[in-house]
């Protein structure tokens, strides 16, 4: 049985792996053999080592499991190669075999000693350093927890976004591919982690979040997601946002109430953070000051709505009234200008870099470009990304 023993890493490997995976992702197996199109006994085979899954959902679980999908590939190689070899009296012989092959083609191919070597590279976590002083925003596209990996330990002052919604993945925002509440809360989950590495101790993150409802019933999907972040990720929450959004779709529902907001969530790692209060209150006085002056002009209002005059203003409540902005895609939101552009001026500092994971169309980029502050944005769409490209000009803009 020597040809056994000397082949039951390689049988075990790829199972192994897979269930330590979703073990450490906190998935069942119902939610990866319905990810993949097979039922959870088909799924349960491929823990236990009895059968192999395709190519195609070998790749597809290493995107679920945000893990590289070569390593994850070159181990049900493995698997397979043992299933054909391992109970021939002649599988010692015929690995001996193959190893000197592959490494006879590794020493002819330097390509092949990169790619063999590949999963065992430490990521390489340059992307601050490489964008300079420049603050012309860096935009990457592909998956947020992924590219993430990339950025430096500490390295951002301040994060503002607004992840996919749950569910809404016709929309071509796919970067959370979740079919169930808890895996869409598993998978930002992963995210966060990642924002917690690149977020500087004196940092703060923004976290812009609608709710969805199952049968009618509200998921309180946004407070499940702070609250494991606080639990298991060490966040603490200085202020919950309500996000009065003031126009909304009709709802025909007669069995509850009209969603009218969202909520924003501040978080950071320390009692510690940087917080501009000064600025704050002047940004938020003079946003509030444009606005009164345009609807005593549409609505004649009376002029106690306009904020006292002094520099610093009012400091601004955790309701904020703020019109929703479309877009020309179908279906489609832009963050206002008032949600991101608030965060930004209080939370980060001059010369700071401001990341949204989740960028879109380049909302947070943009207002960080105005206000003269590095930006990196992230997202898996494409055509979002080149449409946040566009819409950054050469020259500093102002809203005001």
């Amino acid at each position: 049985m020597s040809n056994s023993n000397n082949y039951t890493t390689a049988i075990m490997l790829f199972s192994e792996k897979i269930k330590q995976l979703r073990i450490e992702s906190g998935k069942r197996q119902k939610d990866l053999a319905k990810a993949i199109g097979v039922d959870v006994p088909a799924y349960s085979r491929y823990e236990h080592g009895e059968r192999r899954p395709k190519r195609e959902q070998v790749l597809r679980l290493a995107r679920i499991f945000k893990t590289d999908p070569d390593e994850l590939v070159a181990m049900w190689l493995a698997d397979e190669a043992y299933s054909h070899i391992a109970h021939d009296k002649m599988a010692t012989r015929a690995a001996t075999l193959l190893t000197g092959l592959f490494n006879s083609e590794v020493s002819e191919n330097p390509e092949a000693t990169e790619v063999s070597e590949k999963p065992e590279t430490p990521v390489d976590r340059n992307m601050v350093s490489k964008m300079g002083r420049s603050v012309l925003p860096h935009l990457e596209q592909g998956d947020a927890a992924t590219v993430m990996q990339h950025i430096e330990d500490e390295s951002i002052d301040c994060i503002v976004t607004t992840p996919p919604y749950w569910r809404r993945r016709s929309q071509g925002t796919e970067s959370i591919t979740a079919d169930t509440a808890q895996e869409f809360i598993n998978e930002l989950l992963q995210t966060m982690a990642q924002a917690w590495r690149v977020l500087k101790p004196q940092g703060s993150l923004w976290l812009n979040m609608g709710d969805d409802t199952t049968g009618g019933f509200v998921q309180g999907i946004p407070w499940r997601v702070v609250i494991a972040m606080i639990d298991t990720q060490h966040w603490q929450l200085v202020n919950e946002v309500v996000w009065n959004k003031t126009t909304t779709s009709p709802q025909g529902s007669q069995d509850h109430l009209r969603k009218v907001h969202e909520f924003m969530f501040h978080l950071v790692k320390s009692d510690d953070f940087y917080y501009n209060d000064e600025e704050l209150r002047r940004t938020y006085a003079l946003i509030m000051r444009n606005e009164g002056k345009s609807r005593k002009r549409n609505e004649k209002v009376k002029d106690h709505y306009l904020q006292p005059e002094e520099s610093h203003g009012m400091v601004p409540g955790d309701v904020w009234t703020i019109g929703v902005q479309r877009s020309g895609i179908a279906h489609y939101c832009v963050a206002p200008d008032m949600l991101y552009r608030l965060p930004m001026v209080a939370t980060c500092p001059r010369g700071g870099i401001v990341l949204d994971p989740y960028c879109g169309t380049g909302t947070a980029c943009k207002i960080a470009y105005e206000l003269n502050l590095r930006s990196i944005g992230i997202d898996i769409n494409s055509r979002y990304i080149s449409q946040a490209r566009a819409s950054i000009e050469q020259k500093p803009l102002s809203l005001f």
